[in-house]
């Protein structure tokens, strides 16, 4: 369930959300950027600034790659037409949907982003905060 928290935190596009772990209480803290464009921050500790860590999201680039990953796997032109259509990701996941092959798009996704959260984790050392219960 950790690891999910974490994907949830990681795949959120709204840009006024930004992600932190607290690896000392082992909880994923939302810090909404306040509307003069400045991050809250406020449960930040000027005394423990490793214990906060934050938390990546997805990159446009590598969201690309997964549905151009997912097309070439599934060898399908109509999704290969929505890639190079002018709102890519708008299209893609038209299409998805229309040849029923939403399930199957979302478990791929789903396992590109828990291996992204599991090498973050590994990347910042916090590999044993994976194996927390619950």
């Amino acid at each position: 369930m950790f690891i999910e928290k974490l994907m949830v935190a990681y795949m959120d596009d709204k840009a006024n959300h930004i992600y932190y772990l607290d690896t000392a209480e082992q909880v994923i803290l939302l810090d909404a950027i306040e509307p003069d464009g400045l991050p809250n921050l406020e449960f930040l500790d000027a005394d423990e600034p490793e214990r906060f860590v934050e938390i990546p999201k997805v990159l446009n680039v590598e969201a690309f790659s997964w549905m151009v990953e997912f097309e070439s796997q599934n060898q399908n032109n109509e999704l290969l037409h929505a890639l190079n259509e002018d709102v890519p990701f708008e299209r893609f996941n038209e299409k998805v949907a229309e040849l029923n092959l939403l399930e199957e798009w979302q478990a791929f996704q789903k396992e590109k982003v828990k291996n992204r959260i599991e090498n973050w984790l590994i990347e910042k050392k916090l590999l044993e905060l994976q194996k927390q219960p619950d």
